[in-house]
């Protein structure tokens, strides 16, 4: 409980965010348990538990790493404007995706009007959250904590920018496909946990991993607390990256 203490310590507002994202999907997952209804072969709940799983991950990431700005920083209008777009934009996405599943209808791709409508402001919401990453990332870079090691410091900032440069061009190549497979597919074909399709050429997987850049490459730090580490982890990760997205183009 000690790290969940420090988590509120950190950034509190990231931490509460954390928490009520860890309340949305063990409600999913209860509400997967009890309702039958399936939509493209799986629940109508797998993906609001899946995006809350993303979000616990997201904002959890974000507290911890927030010491890594300067005080300044953390106390400026900038940072705390980040918070708030963060907030509401991810209010915003799991609210939609979790109203569109209680009705059985999908949130992505959606083709009635109000559906196609709402969609489009989610591909701005989901810009704004990888760009706000991007943005965290580089302030660190740029003038960090210098209270913080300095191979801690590299890790933050270029996990939350590649985690924003490289979540925003895999978000854009799925949204430009207009669908999550190249060669067409299914959830009801993947594998699960995420469903995803590997003969599909499957596209959120370089999703997944451009996502979580910002948990991999401070992982790769806490192992080995070496300022090339930082870098060599980014560019491996950048590159393994950047290969399931061409492996996937491919199919």
């Amino acid at each position: 409980m000690s790290m969940l203490a420090e988590l509120h310590r950190r950034q509190p507002d990231f931490a509460r965010a954390g928490w009520v994202a860890l309340a949305w999907l063990l409600a999913c997952l209860v509400l997967a348990a009890l309702d039958p209804r399936l939509f493209d072969g799986v629940s109508v709940w797998v993906k609001p538990a899946k995006f809350a799983a993303s979000f616990v991950a997201w904002f959890w990431t974000l507290a911890w790493f927030w010491p890594a700005l300067s005080p300044a920083q953390q106390a400026g209008r900038l940072a705390h404007a980040v918070v708030l777009m963060m907030l509401a934009m991810a209010l915003f996405e799991q609210g939609w995706i979790t109203w569109r599943a209680a009705w059985g209808a999908p949130s992505h791709f959606a083709r009635d009007g109000m559906g196609a409508v709402v969609y489009a402001l989610m591909g701005l919401g989901a810009t704004l959250l990888v760009a706000g990453a991007a943005l965290l990332g580089l302030m660190i870079l740029w003038r960090g904590n210098p209270a913080v090691p300095r191979p801690s410091r590299l890790a933050a900032g270029l996990g939350l920018l590649l985690t924003g440069v490289l979540g925003g061009v895999t978000g854009f190549a799925i949204g430009g496909q207009g669908s999550a497979w190249v060669a067409g597919g299914s959830n009801a074909a993947g594998w699960p946990p995420f469903y995803w399709n590997f003969t599909a050429g499957d596209l959120r997987v370089a999703h997944f991993l451009a996502i979580h850049a910002m948990q991999a490459i401070p992982l790769a730090v806490w192992l080995w607390p070496r300022a090339m580490v930082a870098w060599g982890a980014a560019a491996g990760w950048a590159g393994m990256t950047w290969g399931a997205l061409l492996l996937a183009r491919a199919a």
